[in-house]
């Protein structure tokens, strides 16, 4: 084991350990995923491994209060020069309830490295953070469908609302700017600072 990495599901429902191992050769590494649940019997663990096993796992996040969590990966051999990794859902139910993990859908070629999920669920942000120019993608979860998407150059911080309805976006660098939006991505405020910091 090189690397191991721990998620709790806001309830402390499931646990997600991201396990990172070597290879026989021991010249590389690659990444699975155990999950518990918590609150069953015996507290069952399953192991998930991405479909590519070169694939390098770039943010990890667990719907709250919800069953699914999000996962941005993209090929270990081609990370640096890649720029849209894919983003896979996955659900710890299943459509028969068979209590094994399914995959909803893998979203090839998104600007994204970071995951924010409505504090309410259902909804999250796919967020082309820092070096990616402030991509941002509204995704609802329920439809697997997008439902906006816009722009914040440079952001550098995403933040909901408690009531999942606004989200804030800001920079901070010298020259600060913060853009508020709703979730239909219309601007209710926007503004730069200097020496926000």
């Amino acid at each position: 084991v090189s690397d191991c990495k721990m998620y709790w599901q806001s309830n402390g429902e499931y646990l997600a350990v991201q396990v990172d191992r070597y290879t026989k050769t021991k010249k590389s590494t690659y990444t699975g995923f155990e999950l518990f649940r918590i609150k069953e019997r015996d507290i069952p663990i399953e192991v998930l491994e991405l479909e590519n096993k070169n694939d390098k796992i770039i943010a990890f996040a667990w719907e709250p209060k919800g069953h699914r969590f999000a996962v941005i990966h993209c090929d270990n051999t081609n990370a640096n020069n890649n720029p849209r990794p894919d983003i896979s859902f996955y659900s710890m139910r299943s459509a028969h309830n068979t209590g094994r993990v399914s995959k909803l859908t893998t979203l090839k070629g998104k600007q994204a490295n970071a995951l924010y999920w409505s504090p309410t669920g259902r909804f999250i942000i796919l967020a082309g953070l820092k070096g990616f120019n402030g991509q941002l993608e509204f995704y609802n979860v329920d439809e697997l469908e997008t439902m906006a998407t816009a722009e914040h150059f440079m952001a550098t911080d995403i933040e909901w609302d408690p009531t999942g309805r606004y989200n804030f976006g800001s920079l901070t660098i010298q020259l600060a700017s913060y853009l508020c939006l709703d979730f239909f991505c219309l601007s209710t405020k926007k503004k730069h600072i200097f020496m926000f910091l």
